[in-house]
């Protein structure tokens, strides 16, 4: 009888260790499907957002201009979008160019901080000065049909902080250097500026043109490297 006892207890005692067993390994199991479940949707998330593709181009490029691209001295000739009431190839051309220099996938844009805005840089740096030292760099002028505004970091409109009586400024030529390094990097556009104040009449001391750096990213090498007349991509 005793014997008897003993088998029925090591045999509740078996059962129960087995359901102990089989609900640990239930919550393990659970466990990891969870698991793979969460590192499936961030492999998920990584994809799409390594495929959305973004244009960080500025919005004043947007508008209708004329360009005209200098590489180490050698321009382009200014290039319009229309000729003899014609859609222009060269122009167009260009633009793919340069819309490929301000393409990248949200996911770049994300780590490499294009999503976010920087502030125009007001160094009241005279325009001729700037002018000069282009004689030594490779760049792009745009030429625009209407007036644009400077926008800040936020969006809005950009007032001076070095004159605090001038008018908003508004530009029609801006200047984009650019880089013979490849991959998306700074890069800036030097727009030019006047000092006015509500009549419209430029502010004592702040005669001239000067320019305003606006900070941006872009791999300005793909710009570079199709019109280097010495490149192998032309």
């Amino acid at each position: 009888m005793e014997e008897v006892k003993n088998e029925l207890n090591d045999e509740l005692y078996t059962k129960i260790e087995t359901e102990k067993l089989m609900k640990e390994k239930k919550k393990k199991n659970a466990f990891i499907i969870a698991f793979l479940s969460v590192v499936f949707a961030l492999a998920v998330v990584i994809i799409c957002l390594a495929s959305i593709p973004l244009n960080m181009k500025p919005s004043f490029l947007k508008s209708t201009f004329n360009a005209n691209v200098t590489v180490n001295g050698t321009s382009t000739g200014e290039m319009t979008p229309i000729v003899d009431g014609e859609s222009n190839a060269d122009y167009n051309e260009f633009m793919n160019i340069l819309n490929d220099a301000f393409s990248q996938t949200y996911f770049s844009a994300l780590f490499n901080g294009s999503l976010s805005s920087a502030n125009p840089i007001e160094s009241k740096e005279k325009f001729t000065d700037f002018e000069n030292d282009l004689d030594e760099t490779s760049y792009v002028y745009f030429a625009f049909a209407e007036e644009q505004n400077i926008k800040d970091k936020n969006g809005k409109i950009y007032s001076s902080t070095k004159n605090l009586n001038a008018v908003p400024f508004t530009f029609d030529e801006a200047y984009l250097v650019l880089s013979e390094e490849e991959g998306i990097r700074e890069a800036s556009f030097y727009v030019v500026v006047r000092y006015l104040d509500e009549d419209g009449k430029e502010l004592k001391n702040f005669e001239g043109q000067y320019v305003i750096e606006i900070p941006v990213k872009a791999d300005t090498s793909k710009i570079f490297d199709h019109y280097n007349p010495n490149s192998d991509n032309e």
